[in-house]
């Protein structure tokens, strides 16, 4: 699957570099708020999360891009659900666990994305998006300790959640604010969706950004 993305990647920018006398680049940074969107094994465990990323974009036609984008998002977990979830498997009651840490999810997305933009003849360009690509999902170690004073940490493996790379997808809609001849300021939400084992995991990140054309 990642030599199929890597293989669009290159048909993209071949496709670009044969029609220079038209393309436009530009470069970006957004950030914002995710929503999850989780398998069962973890849905409760999480709330909003944050983060954001980079991107670079070429401009094939005047209302056609591309855009690499590359993201990072965290999502913490809520430690007293994670409390109740841990306390059975390591044989313990809820009450004997003094506190823990840990257990943020983590992903890091690195995708190929088209926009088609709408044409309004106003400094507000309305766009919609769909990308493919890698996204990698992790889930930092889970640290506790015991009203007696014992510690100990649990991994992904531990607790059964499938951590790696996988292939998947995202695509949304936004808007681009011309603020400049070279500076757009950009409103966006999407949906990514990673095919991850057994379930697919998700989010919604709602972002801010801004655009600045060479």
């Amino acid at each position: 699957m990642r030599q199929i993305v890597v293989a669009l990647f290159v048909l993209i920018f071949s496709t670009s570099l044969a029609t220079a006398q038209k393309v436009g680049f530009g470069v970006g940074l957004h950030g914002g708020i995710a929503i999850p969107a989780f398998e069962d094994l973890i849905k409760d465990f999480y709330n909003i999360g944050y983060g954001g990323g980079g991107h670079l974009d070429v401009n094939i036609v005047q209302f056609f891009s591309t855009r690499l984008n590359v993201e990072y998002y965290t999502f913490a977990a809520d430690q007293d659900k994670l409390k109740e979830a841990i306390a059975p498997r390591v044989g313990l009651q809820v009450s004997d666990i003094a506190s823990s840490s840990g257990g943020a999810v983590n992903v890091f997305i690195v995708t190929m994305n088209a926009l088609g933009k709408i044409p309004t003849g106003s400094a507000v360009t309305p766009y919609a998006l769909f990308g493919l690509g890698i996204h990698s999902i992790s889930l930092s170690d889970i640290s506790g300790t015991t009203t007696g004073g014992q510690s100990g940490t649990l991994t992904a493996d531990d607790v059964g959640f499938k951590e790696g790379t996988k292939f998947g997808l995202d695509f949304g809609f936004g808007f681009e604010f011309a603020v400049a001849p070279s500076v757009d300021l950009s409103a966006e939400f999407k949906y990514v969706l990673v095919f991850t084992e057994d379930n697919s995991n998700g989010a919604m990140p709602i972002t801010l950004g801004a655009n600045f054309h060479l």
